[in-house]
């Protein structure tokens, strides 16, 4: 991923996590991005819960022994934000980009939704976003997103996740790179 901004040339890289010090370094994103986006929308305690039972490393590492790839976001050598996608015959579901505060604006986003537009060719880009997030909705509608449904499910403790759910179809030949990282 390559990007020009003021005359100077910046990239973000892909890393799968793959190490415990992947596994430690992801953790520490999570616990730094998580509360300052979704406090906002869904208070500390769900995101304190979901943390817990969603995104702890445990649960983390069970998404990845079921298929899940996790990949580390990385600006040089430090990790800035994290992704990660499951994929079948039909659909990439785009289940998570997350950056943390000090590199948005810088289009590393973009970047992130050309590469997934590039191994996605021929399949469905799917992912759920909260309703309340108008913010992520809004980059994903201006990258051509269509909202196709909306979801709303209890996760336990009386915390609901209700989501919208967007797709966009990616024509066959637009991966031209597919599988590369």
């Amino acid at each position: 991923f390559v990007q020009q901004k003021e005359g100077v040339l910046m990239a973000i890289t892909k890393k799968i996590i793959q190490s415990p010090e992947d596994f430690q370094t992801l953790d520490r994103l999570i616990k730094e991005i998580w509360p300052e986006v979704f406090t906002p929308i869904i208070g500390s305690d769900q995101v304190a819960y979901m943390l817990a039972h969603y995104q702890s490393p445990a649960a983390i590492q069970n998404e990845v022994q079921q298929g899940a790839v996790y990949l580390l976001l990385l600006e040089g050598d430090r990790a800035v934000g994290y992704t990660a996608y499951e994929e079948t015959q039909q659909q990439i579901y785009l289940s998570k980009l997350y950056l943390h505060q000090s590199t948005r604006g810088k289009g590393y986003a973009s970047q992130v939704f050309d590469w997934y537009e590039e191994i996605a060719s021929g399949k469905t880009l799917h992912l759920n976003v909260n309703k309340q997030n108008q913010q992520a909705i809004a980059v994903y509608e201006h990258r051509g997103f269509q909202r196709v449904s909306e979801r709303s499910v209890a996760i336990g403790s009386g915390f609901v996740m209700d989501d919208f759910i967007y797709e966009k179809e990616i024509a066959e030949g637009e991966g031209a790179q597919q599988g590369e990282y």
